[in-house]
């Protein structure tokens, strides 16, 4: 059984859609709604067509391989991709300084921050009076610790986040190849670079402003190159800074655990479940307590009350991001939040069982069988999983979105790899 030769063009007029639906498409006047579909859509036909390809191995050159013309090339663009970055963040962080009159995030973390280097570590989450009146704060520890230095160093805090988006693109281009496919290597570097300028330049989503975001684009980015690697020591670790950043995940795990379950890989199993508890406890009892994460994990329920407050008071979050929260209305914020957590668990879990039950099905027919169907599960999962989320997300704030998009592309860059 051959895979079609149209393949990688099909993925990648795929993964154009996505990336257009959360960029410059989003500046058609009322289009966002229309979006969400097309950016949902375009998430999971990413996900179905990576299990038609090769299993996605990550590349491990050697020392010698790393003197070649091409990655010459590489650390140019890099350095260029530095500077530009360098460039407009500075612009935009004297545009829209720290303050919660732009974005609440950042002040949070700060406080939060302050807090921890001051050794008052029972006392991180406890309400901040000068902040709306009494905040709550409810980041989790992988969102704010990364920041703690520059805090301690007095200098702009943001730059950590950049630092997480500058891993993502550079890791892009270490993995582009662009002889590969002659024009479909063309378009592949052209979508991101148009991602690059939107989220640098034009700064719509408030990535480089007032967000937090860049940390977690980092920490999904090395899960899809832990998963790429087969290291499950890595991909522990990543799991682990992925959740303790944003609970995006937490429908994805269990499919995973179930996957590496089904395939009785148990030394990976093992090794994973042992590395996230570890970090677990590195990470978040040791800093800030148990009783701590019991306040955190009922945070959830309270989500549906915060969302109807956002519909009061900015109900243009919900018409300028491809979310379907806008479809619900602000009278049906308790359906969609029952739909947001039943398919995040659901949807991956199925997607395991089905995705594996096709792939031996697949396997054996085809003599040899070439699709890495099985191989890419976990990934493909989730791509599912990230989509299902941010796309049931009760609140959708734009800037949430592109953790998902980041995703896609090193997920894109390394399938068109494998074609090679």
């Amino acid at each position: 059984m051959n895979r079609p030769k149209n393949l990688p063009a099909a993925l990648l007029a795929t993964f154009a859609v996505e990336t257009l639906s959360v960029t410059w498409f989003l500046k058609i006047p009322g289009g966002a709604p229309f979006l969400s579909i097309l950016f949902f859509a375009s998430g999971i036909g990413i996900a179905c067509l990576t299990l038609s390809f090769p299993a996605i191995r990550l590349p491990m050159p050697g020392k010698k391989s790393w003197n070649t013309h091409t990655n010459h090339y590489r650390l140019v663009v890099a350095g260029l991709v530095i500077l530009a970055a360098w460039s407009w963040c500075r612009y935009w962080f004297e545009e829209m300084p720290i303050d919660i009159t732009n974005a609440d995030m950042l002040p949070i973390i700060k406080v939060m921050g302050e807090r921890f280097i001051a050794g008052r570590h029972s006392h991180i989450y406890d309400n901040i009076p000068w902040i709306w009146h009494g905040t709550q704060p409810i980041y989790l520890p992988a969102m704010w610790l990364p920041y703690v230095p520059a805090i301690a160093m007095g200098i702009d805090m943001r730059w950590i986040a950049i630092a997480g988006l500058l891993l993502a693109f550079i890791t892009f281009l270490f993995l582009y190849r662009p002889n590969a496919h002659h024009y479909l290597s063309f378009f592949l570097g052209a979508i991101a670079f148009v991602l690059f300028w939107w989220i640098v330049a034009d700064n719509t989503p408030g990535i480089v402003s007032v967000a937090e975001e860049g940390t977690v684009i980092g920490y999904y980015v090395l899960l899809v190159l832990a998963l790429a690697s087969g290291r499950p020591w890595l991909t522990g670790i990543a799991i682990s800074l992925c959740m303790l950043s944003r609970y995006a995940l937490v429908g994805w795990i269990p499919a995973y655990l179930l996957y590496l379950i089904l395939e009785k890989r148990w030394r990976h199993l093992f090794s994973i479940t042992l590395t996230g508890a570890l970090c677990f406890v590195l990470l978040f009892l040791l800093p800030v307590g148990w009783a701590t994460f019991l306040r955190l994990a009922r945070l959830p329920g309270d989500y549906i009350a915060f969302a109807g407050r956002v519909w009061k008071d900015s109900p243009e979050v919900f018409s300028t991001a491809p979310g379907f929260a806008w479809f619900f209305g602000p009278d049906h914020v308790k359906q969609l939040h029952l739909l947001l957590v039943t398919l995040t668990f659901a949807v991956p879990m199925l997607f395991i069982i089905v995705g594996r039950r096709i792939a031996l099905r697949t396997a054996r027919l085809s003599t040899p069988s070439p699709i890495g169907a099985s191989a890419n599960l976990p990934l493909a999962a989730l791509k599912v999983s990230l989509v299902i989320f941010f796309c049931f997300i009760d609140v959708p704030y734009l800037y949430l979105f592109y953790t998902s998009s980041f995703v896609s592309l090193i997920i894109v860059t390394l399938l068109l790899r494998e074609q090679e």
